[in-house]
């Protein structure tokens, strides 16, 4: 089945599906810790799944600014949007592992399954284009 919306329409739906997914992979993680590490580890998961969706966020709101432009400069503003998230995370990861290591596992198990969603997102999306 193709959806027969707007391109600005689909990419918006798409960037709510995989935020909505991200958050529920984000407190599944969150609980686990929350069981196995006690409330600070669950919280610090939590902290690494927030800063990934808002990452996603970031990400999608660069990319929706290019809609409209030509294709040349909708994939530059793609590439410059994953650049400036991975300096972000990169950066987020730093932080995290320099000022609190105790809870750097937490964290990145956080952040992780937010990537999780994007391959999930992809396997949606090109399972849609080939049926």
């Amino acid at each position: 089945m193709t959806d027969q919306a707007a391109p600005d329409v689909v990419f918006a739906r798409t960037i709510a599906w995989l935020m909505r997914m991200q958050a529920g992979l984000v407190v599944v993680v969150g609980v686990v810790f929350l069981l196995i590490g006690g409330m600070p580890a669950a919280l610090a998961a939590f902290a690494g799944g927030a800063a990934g969706l808002f990452l996603t966020a970031l990400s999608g709101f660069r990319v929706a600014l290019s809609q409209g432009s030509g294709s040349r400069q909708m994939v530059r503003t793609f590439y410059r949007a994953m650049a400036l998230k991975f300096a972000l995370t990169m950066l987020l990861f730093i932080v995290v592992a320099i000022w609190v290591p105790a809870y750097f596992g937490p964290v990145v198990s956080g952040y992780m399954v937010t990537v999780i969603a994007y391959w999930l997102a992809m396997r949606k999306a090109f399972s849609t284009q080939v049926s």
